[in-house]
């Protein structure tokens, strides 16, 4: 997966957060999230789901200024493989709002990729909790799942595609209750949940459109 991807106030996002019982408005919303970025997630709690703010890499370090993201470990997203030897795994997965994320071929040729149904995307997430040693701040960092590429986006991106939860999983993802990943195993069958607008961009931070969007089927 590429390292940028958008969540928009649409009706898909709004109906994404009443899906997972949080305020749309407590979600962060930006068209450029990108390493580093404070990003929405939602996590199980008792009694329910929240969403809380995450600076987008799951490995900090402790500054001078505060956390920040360890640069010895690029940490936004979490192969699939790596999994099983993850305790956040078993004990602290999440989910990323996102209504569309950008893709490229060994880093040439981006395209905006989004539902083409207008809903919003859950993508599966691991993070962990951090205590700023100076303030005694509570902090929280994400990494979004990448699994196995797919064929319906080998021409635009080949490696890997990003964990998108079904939305029968959502209970079970983010239930702190559910310790035995053996459950969880079918969702890393890589899978598109809705057809796909793609739209040629000059570049991920900006998003520009530089060709004819087409249609990638589920």
């Amino acid at each position: 997966m590429c390292t940028n991807y958008a969540l928009v106030k649409t009706s898909g996002a709004v109906r994404l957060a009443e899906r997972l019982s949080v305020a749309p408005d407590d979600f962060i919303y930006s068209r450029n999230f990108k390493p580093g970025s404070t990003i929405s997630v939602v996590t199980g709690a008792e009694g329910g789901h929240v969403a809380r703010p995450a600076i987008w890499w799951l490995y900090l370090r402790q500054t001078d200024q505060g956390l920040k993201p360890h640069r010895d470990y690029f940490s936004v997203n979490t192969r699939y493989d790596k999994l099983p030897k993850k305790p956040e795994y078993r004990h602290r997965r999440c989910i990323v709002p996102a209504t569309a994320f950008v893709e490229s071929q060994d880093g040439k040729h981006p395209h905006l990729l989004e539902p083409a149904d207008g809903s919003a995307i859950a993508f599966g997430g691991l993070y962990k909790k951090w205590t700023e040693q100076v303030t005694g701040e509570i902090v929280y960092s994400a990494s979004i799942i990448t699994l196995p590429g797919i064929k319906a986006l080998e021409g635009i991106h080949r490696k890997s595609v990003p964990m998108w939860l079904p939305e029968d999983a959502y209970e079970a993802w983010l239930s702190p209750d559910v310790t035995d990943t053996a459950e969880l195993d079918y969702l890393l069958d890589p899978a598109l949940r809705s057809d796909l607008k793609a739209t040629p961009i000059e570049r991920a931070g900006t998003k520009n459109p530089i060709g004819d969007a087409f249609f990638i089927c589920a």
